[in-house]
């Protein structure tokens, strides 16, 4: 009788799999709850300007998906525990071949410098993310007011799913930038200044658009998003 047996691959895919699921929930969850905060009269009216409410917003969204993120990351740890020596030796190997064909005496720096600003790229990402959500909901929002009320609940479902094709397009885009930057300073065949200065120098891109955004976000709030409730 077959029994059946796991691959090393196969624990790895499941997680996978799951936290993908997770990722998606929780992101139409948070974006339902950012798009209330910005249209409900419990929280307009809160004494303070639009721009701290936005910034308020994007902060809680964010620690947000930090949170669910980490609980992805001890997932995966969890998942790897029976294969720790496995990947422990391949990151050996890889470490081991970086080293091999990078500058040995700033080898130490470059491999610090790049993953801060990788962490740094991450963290600017997930805000530009946000905002570009934001921006999404609060367009479509503004468009829909100057619709009949008949109308509105059904353009709103639409909104919604243009908005998780958004997050998928965003997403695909930002993937292929960071891979364009990868493939072309071989960040496989050695660790070298470019990488490390040309993440930093996506993280700038990103936050001058993110800023942009947020300038449009706060001044739809000002002028154009009325409340529900």
């Amino acid at each position: 009788m077959y029994q059946g047996q796991l691959e090393t691959q196969t624990p790895i895919a499941i997680s996978l799999l799951f936290s993908i699921f997770v990722g998606i929930v929780a992101f139409i969850l948070f974006s339902r709850n950012s798009e209330h905060i910005f249209v409900s009269d419990s929280y307009r009216l809160i004494p303070t300007s639009d721009t701290n409410l936005f910034s308020a917003n994007l902060l809680s969204s964010f620690i947000a998906m930090i949170y669910v993120g980490l609980v992805q990351l001890v997932l995966y740890l969890v998942t790897l525990i029976p294969y720790w020596g496995q990947f422990g030796s391949a990151f050996k190997t890889t470490m081991y071949f970086l080293y091999q064909s990078s500058n040995k005496a700033h080898f130490a720096m470059n491999v610090t410098l790049s993953i801060i600003s990788a962490i740094v790229l991450a963290v600017v990402a997930l805000l530009f993310f946000w905002t570009s959500i934001s921006l999404i909901h609060l367009t479509g929002y503004t468009l829909t007011n100057f619709l009949p009320d008949a109308r509105q609940k059904f353009f709103r479902f639409v909104l919604y799913i243009v908005v998780v094709f958004a997050f998928g397009y965003i997403y695909t885009v930002f993937a292929n930038r960071i891979g364009d930057i990868i493939e072309h300073f071989h960040l496989f065949e050695g660790m070298s200044s470019n990488l490390y200065a040309n993440l930093f120098l996506a993280s700038l891109y990103l936050i001058v658009f993110g800023l942009l955004e947020s300038i449009g976000i706060v001044y739809l709030l000002k002028k154009w998003v009325e409340t529900e409730n």
